[in-house]
């Protein structure tokens, strides 16, 4: 049983330290490069003027809908504002709603019609292949080369198609599939606790994103705030609801046919946080769920793809990425009986290398927040110490959608409830404001309690055992998943 024990826990321990020295690695490469990262992704566009005979081309904005009866007319309104030659761009409302929103589009989109604005409104009686489904039936109903696709909740500038395809002119390269704006949050309406989720996303955006496209790495589409090349799209066979991850699911399968994707910085889309942490639950599970997927399905690919991606290994940890959390889960899990059973130099040795892993999450927020904040402050370490908490008492709810990943392809794509408008946004043109959506409460909330009995009780064994310094751990995981199943029973977040 003691071998045992040991195999499981030093198995548990090692990965969890190969994931935190990747972190490493990829913090140590924007810090080296970090000048040079800057210069390429915050500096001016460096296109030069166009042909006198240059023709924009023409592009479709997507906006997948299902039941967003409060946002659906914000986007919409957004999209059509586009400062962009009008004859050569259209809007489709790619609409699956089954409550009121069917008919908030209907009156919106035509009104925006007789402005002469080209707009569709293709509603389905189904959800068929959910969002992928969606774009999908969208693609059939254009002939665009390209496509901007932006989810309910964003609220683009009227000048992004004019910058990305005009300004930018990443697509300049016939080589690149879509470019991926940056996501941005404001800072307008935000409670200390949504602050906290923003910087979850914040250091995809700030320093992951940009550093691995600097490198040379894979750089996946994010979902939404992005232009697809409909050529690429068409090459990779197409959206496809395989997994619930289909951004990342289509960014692999085009870099595996030589394509890449593209990433500007310097242009914003803002969005909202999940207002509530049932839906910030909700919106993790699905990724986690996703992203099990397409490891599944696209690892194999992948490692031998040998001479089309740069760094396979690297593809590699970023497609197995929410693996961390039932890594972390079984760290807990395993934490009592180790310290307790374990030969006591094997577990020393274990503990060097999960020391790494406790200084990669402060490390990669502290440098987030300098980047995006250019300074620190008081409530800027508040933030951290709530984003690795919020992060750590996620694990459970990440550690299930990770499980059903593993076993089952696709599945129902659970969308995020959205219903404050986004910071900075501009107010809708509705005399009232529509009901908002909540989230029912998932069962893995009562398995967050389950897990922090277990911890207070694994605690309170080892002080009884005289091991009362290594309780410590249990006692902080505990708070952390307390944390987080009290805020499912809070007010709004943001």
């Amino acid at each position: 049983m003691q071998v045992l024990l040991s195999l499981l826990y030093s198995v548990a321990a090692v990965l969890a330290s190969a994931f935190a020295f990747i972190e490493l690695r990829m913090l140590w490469r924007f810090l080296r490069n970090r000048a040079a990262i800057h210069a390429t992704f915050e500096g001016a566009p460096t296109g030069g003027a166009h042909r006198a005979d240059f023709v924009p081309p023409r592009v479709t904005v997507q906006i997948p809908l299902y039941n967003e009866r409060t946002t659906a007319e914000q986007i919409i309104r957004a999209a059509a504002a586009q400062d962009y030659p009008r004859e050569r761009f259209d809007v489709q409302v790619l609409d699956d709603s089954t409550d009121e929103t069917r008919d908030i589009v209907a009156k919106v989109v035509e009104e925006i019609s007789r402005t002469g604005v080209r707009i569709e409104h293709l509603h389905r009686d189904n959800r068929q292949g959910y969002k992928a489904g969606a774009l999908a039936a969208g693609i059939e109903h254009t002939d665009a080369d390209f496509m901007a696709v932006f989810d309910a909740d964003f609220v683009p500038e009227p000048s992004f198609l004019r910058r990305l395809l005009l300004e930018e002119r990443p697509f300049d390269d016939p080589k690149v599939a879509f470019v991926q704006a940056r996501w941005s949050f404001g800072g307008a309406g935000k409670n200390f606790f949504a602050s906290a989720l923003a910087l979850l996303i914040d250091r995809h955006f700030f320093v992951q994103k940009p550093t691995r496209a600097f490198v040379g790495n894979v750089t996946t589409f994010n979902g939404s705030a992005g232009i697809w090349r409909r050529q690429a799209v068409e090459e990779a066979g197409g959206w496809s609801a395989d997994t619930l991850t289909e951004d990342l699911d289509l960014s692999y399968r085009c870099a595996l046919r030589g394509w890449r994707g593209a990433y500007v910085h310097r242009v914003a889309v803002i969005n909202e946080i999940p207002g509530h942490m049932r839906a910030f639950k909700a919106q993790q599970h699905r990724w986690a769920k996703g992203n099990a997927q397409c490891f599944r399905s696209l690892t194999g690919r992948v490692m031998a793809s040998k001479g089309v991606l740069l760094d396979r290994w690297d593809e590699l940890f970023l497609l197995a990425g929410y693996a961390i959390h039932p890594i972390l889960l079984a760290n807990l899990l395993l934490w009592p009986w180790a310290v307790l059973e374990m030969d006591r130099s094997l577990f020393w040795v274990l503990q060097a290398l999960m020391g790494v892993a406790l200084l990669v999450a402060p490390l990669s927020f502290a440098i987030t927040v300098i980047e995006r904040d250019g300074r620190w402050s008081i409530a800027s370490i508040g933030e951290i110490i709530a984003g690795i908490c919020v992060g750590i008492g996620l694990m459970v709810n990440n550690s299930a959608g990770q499980v059903q990943g593993f076993i089952e392809a696709g599945g129902e794509f659970v969308r995020t409830p959205k219903s404050n408008r986004p910071a900075g946004a501009s107010a809708s043109k509705s005399s009232a404001a529509p009901r908002t959506y909540t989230s029912p409460l998932h069962w893995t909330f009562f398995a967050e309690l389950l897990a922090m009995a277990y911890c207070l009780a694994g605690a309170a064994l080892l002080v009884t055992r005289g091991e009362g310094p290594w309780a410590v751990p249990l006692v902080f995981w505990a708070v952390c998943l307390g944390l987080v199943a009290q805020l499912q029973m809070s007010p709004r977040l943001a």
